[in-house]
């Protein structure tokens, strides 16, 4: 049997008799987050579809109420909430996306699914002049404020700047690879990045990753360190890249969406800015 179909048949058992732990490491490069979060949010929905025996690759008719009911499901009484659930549903859309572009599907099975409304948080974002606060506290640590700086110049997801590499940047035009752009670095964002450079070994021989956080909870750590000290509300990277959008006028380049869809960076931009009403 050749590799790949041998592959491809692992990934269809590990959904037919529905095995989390044996289809993660199948299809660890289709997820935008760590195995330990994927097997979090999806454990529930496959631990039940195991045991009523739902064949996960090609499901039942009434799939989509199932699944609606298992992703809203948690170790205690209380529901999931619905950003969780959307979370959920995301991931595997992901799944059966790719498995779907590999020809293993014919019918996205979940096609057509009604999903729970996004909750939007009523708080307002950090104030400018309280985020230029929390910078200046953090300039005395050259790897979060390089973080904080990526983020607020340029809109920076956190899984795109820990995966960030020195291997992305063109130091003669100071332009940085994304996954869906490259973006030209602001001065602003250059000049953050220097001591970095500096560190590991300057632009001939700057290798490996940029940001030496280990994951997602090492950089949250340092950044709510950082917030207490600089006497402001915890701000999460997502809020942070929020900011950005509601603060710059960024083009698709700059906050690293592709050139192709303006649609998600005008619609980002508007959510950021309070104007969700206008765009529904």
């Amino acid at each position: 049997m050749h590799p790949a179909d041998e592959h491809a048949r692992k990934i269809v058992q590990a959904l037919q008799h529905p095995d989390l732990d044996a289809l993660i490491p199948l299809v660890d490069n289709i997820w935008p987050t760590t195995h330990t979060q994927i097997h979090s949010l999806l454990r529930h929905i496959f631990a039940q579809a195991r045991e009523e025996g739902l064949n996960l690759i090609h499901p039942p008719t009434e799939f989509h109420a199932w699944l609606l009911a298992a992703a809203a499901r948690n170790v205690g009484p209380t529901p999931a909430s619905s950003n969780t659930v959307r979370l959920r549903l995301s991931l595997l859309s992901k799944l059966y996306t790719a498995l779907q572009d590999q020809g293993m599907l014919l019918v996205h099975p979940l096609r057509g699914i009604q999903r729970p409304p996004n909750e939007r948080s009523s708080a307002p974002l950090l104030p400018r002049a309280d985020l230029e606060r929390l910078h200046l506290h953090a300039q005395s640590d050259p790897v979060l404020f390089a973080t904080l700086t990526l983020i607020d110049q340029h809109a920076y997801r956190v899984r795109d700047l820990l995966s960030l590499h020195w291997q992305d940047f063109d130091f003669t035009t100071g332009s940085a690879l994304r996954p869906h752009a490259v973006t030209r670095l602001s001065d602003v964002a250059l000049q953050a990045l220097n001591p970095l450079i500096t560190e590991a070994g300057g632009e001939l021989y700057a290798a490996g990753r940029v940001l030496p956080y280990a994951g997602d909870r090492e950089l949250r750590a340092a950044l709510f360190r950082a917030c207490k000290g600089a006497n402001v509300p915890y701000t999460p990277p997502g809020e942070l890249r929020r900011i950005s959008l509601r603060d710059y006028h960024h083009t698709s380049q700059s906050a690293g969406f592709s050139a192709n869809d303006t649609r998600k960076l005008t619609q980002a931009t508007a959510l950021a800015q309070g104007l969700a009403d206008a765009l529904e």
